[in-house]
C-alpha cells in the first residue's frame, strides 16, 4: 500500500508497538498454566501408585512368606528326629535351601512361646513381644504380619507355622525393606519416567505454541507496518485453521484499504481538477459574460449622459438597452449562483429543489418525462444531509441525461422515514451492467464515485441495481438523527 507521503509505523503508533518486559507472552502464560497441572496430578499419581504398589507388595510378601513358613515347618518335621528340637545346621540348610537369597531368619518356639532354637548363632530369644508371639501361637494356623522389631524399631514380616505332629512351631523373620526393594526400584523410575513425560508434554506444548505464535506475531508485525506510506507484504498463510481464516481475512483487509486508498486518492486528483475546471470556467463567464456586460453598461450609461440634454429621445432608447442589459447580467449572476448552491434547497427545502431539478431537466427535454413523488412523514432535515442527497440526485439526472440518451422515462421519489432518508432515481434508458466503484474509477466515471463517497462519509448507502424490466435505479440510504 503506497502513498506521496511514507510514515514511520513507529512514529505512527507511538510506544505502545514496543513490548513491555513486565508482560507475560502466550508462550510463559500457557507453559505455566500447564506446569502447575502436571506437577500436581504427576505428584499426587506418584503418590498413589507407590501406596498401591507399597500395598500390593506387602500383600504379596504376606502371602508368599505365609507359604514359605507352612514349607519350612512340614520340611523340618520331616528331617528332624521324632521328640526332639532340630539342630542349627538343620534349621540354616533348609532355610538355604527354600529360601536361598533372602535376609532371613528362622527361630523354634514351643506353645508357651519359650525360644529353642534359631538358625542365627548366639541368639537367645525371638525379637518380639511374647504378647505378640502368644497371638501367633493362639491362632494355630500358619499367618504372616508385618510387624515391628524390640530393640532395633525395623520394620520384619513375621511369619508363624506349627510344625506336625508336633508341639512346636517355627518363626520365619524377614527385613521389610528386603520384601519391599523391587517397589522402591520402581518408584524412582516412575519418577524419572513422569520427568521425561512432563518435559516431552511441554516441548510439545511449546512447539503447538509456536506454531500458534508464529503467525500471529508476522500477522502483528505486519499491521503495524500496513499504514500509508509503507509497502504491503501480504502474511504467509499458515498455522491452525482459526489463524489461517484471520490471516486470509487480514489479507483481504488490507488490500481493500489499498484500493480504497487508491480510490480515494484518484477521487481526490479528480475533485482537485474539477475545482480548477470549473473556477476556470466560473472565471470565463464572469470574464466573458458579466464583466463584458458590465463594460458595456458602463459604456451605455456614459453614452446616455451624454445624449441627456441633446438628444432625449436617444437617451430615452439608451435606458431601454440599459434595462434589457442589466436584466440579462442578473440572469448571468443568478444562473451562477444557483450552479454554486441553489438558493431553493436553503429557501424551501429539499423536496422543492429536487421538484425543481425535475422540472429543469423537462424544460431542456421536452420530450423527456420525469416525474418527482414523495412518501411518508415530510420534514426538514440538517443542511448536509439535504445537500447530499440533492447532489446525488443532481449527479443521476445528470449521467441519465449524458449516459442514456435513450431514457423516456425518469422517475424520482423521495422516500421519509423515522431515522432515515432515502431517494431513488429509476429511469428506462441503459442498464449498468457493473456496479463496481472501483470499476467506475478505472473507467473515469469519477461522479459516480462521488456519488458513493458522498453517502458512506455521512454513514449511508448507495445502491446502483437494475430491476426485472431493466430500469436503472439508483438508491440512496442517509440516516439522520431528530436532533
Amino acid at each position: 500500500m503506497k502513498s506521496e507521503q511514507r510514515v514511520n509505523p513507529s512514529q505512527a503508533l507511538g510506544t505502545d508497538n514496543t513490548y513491555d518486559s513486565n508482560r507475560s507472552s502466550i508462550r510463559s502464560q500457557l507453559l505455566w498454566a500447564s506446569v502447575f497441572p502436571l506437577v500436581f496430578f504427576g505428584l499426587l499419581s506418584i503418590m498413589v501408585i507407590s501406596s498401591a504398589m507399597n500395598k500390593l507388595a506387602l500383600n504379596l510378601v504376606l502371602q508368599r512368606n505365609t507359604a514359605q513358613v507352612q514349607l519350612l515347618a512340614k520340611t523340618l518335621s520331616e528331617v528332624s528326629t521324632p521328640g526332639s528340637t532340630p539342630t542349627l545346621f538343620e534349621m540354616n540348610s533348609q532355610l538355604k535351601s527354600i529360601i536361598p537369597d533372602a535376609d532371613s531368619q528362622l527361630y523354634m518356639i514351643n506353645l508357651r512361646g519359650d525360644f529353642e532354637a534359631s538358625s542365627v548363632v548366639n541368639v537367645t530369644g525371638v525379637p518380639l513381644e511374647k504378647a505378640d508371639l502368644l497371638a501367633f501361637i493362639d491362632n494355630k494356623i500358619p499367618v504372616s504380619r508385618k510387624m515391628v522389631a524390640t530393640g532395633t524399631s525395623d520394620e520384619i514380616v513375621v511369619s508363624y507355622a506349627a510344625l506336625p505332629g508336633s508341639d512346636h512351631g517355627v518363626i520365619l523373620i524377614e527385613p521389610w525393606k528386603a520384601g519391599v526393594l523391587p517397589t522402591f526400584i520402581y518408584q524412582p523410575v516412575l519418577i524419572g519416567l513422569f520427568v521425561l513425560g512432563a518435559l516431552f508434554s511441554l516441548i510439545m506444548l511449546s512447539v503447538s505454541i509456536t506454531r500458534i505464535t508464529h503467525p500471529i506475531t508476522l500477522l502483528a508485525k505486519n499491521a503495524a507496518m500496513a499504514v500509508p506510506g509503507s509497502v504491503f507484504h501480504p502474511t504467509p498463510i499458515q498455522g491452525p485453521l482459526e489463524i489461517r481464516s484471520l490471516i486470509i481475512a487480514f489479507n483481504q483487509m488490507v488490500i481493500r484499504l489499498a484500493e480504497q486508498h487508491s480510490m480515494l486518492r484518484q477521487y481526490a486528483h479528480k475533485e482537485l481538477v474539477s475545482q480548477e475546471e470549473e473556477r476556470q470556467r466560473l472565471s470565463h463567464e464572469l470574464h466573458d459574460g458579466t464583466v463584458q456586460d458590465l463594460i458595456g453598461l458602463s459604456q451605455r450609461i456614459e453614452l446616455c449622459r451624454n445624449e441627456m440634454g441633446s438628444n432625449p429621445q436617444a437617451a430615452k432608447h439608451r435606458l431601454d438597452e440599459l434595462q434589457g442589459l442589466v436584466e440579462h447580467t442578473i440572469d448571468d449572476v443568478r444562473r451562477i449562483s444557483i450552479a454554486l448552491r441553489p438558493p431553493v434547497l436553503e429557501d424551501f427545502g429539499l423536496s422543492m429543489a429536487l421538484n425543481a431539478l425535475c422540472n429543469d431537466l423537462k424544460q431542456d427535454n421536452p420530450q423527456l418525462q420525469c416525474e418527482f413523488s414523495i412518501s411518508g412523514n415530510e420534514q426538514r432535515l440538517p443542511p448536509d444531509i439535504e445537500l447530499v442527497v440533492y447532489r446525488v440526485v443532481q449527479e443521476s439526472l445528470t449521467n441519465i441525461r449524458k449516459h442514456a440518451p435513450d431514457a423516456s422515462l425518469i422517475q424520482v421519489e423521495l422516500i421519509f422515514g423515522d431515522n432515515e432518508i432515502q431517494a431513488m432515481v429509476k429511469n428506462n434508458g441503459a442498464v449498468f451492467l457493473n456496479q463496481d466503484v472501483h470499476s467506475f474509477l478505472r473507467s473515469g466515471h469519477f461522479g459516480v464515485a462521488g456519488m458513493y463517497e458522498r453517502a458512506r462519509l455521512f454513514g449511508g448507502s448507495l445502491n446502483i441495481t437494475s430491476d426485472q424490466v431493466k430500469n436503472t435505479i439508483v438508491s440512496l440510504h442517509l440516516p439522520f438523527s431528530q436532533d
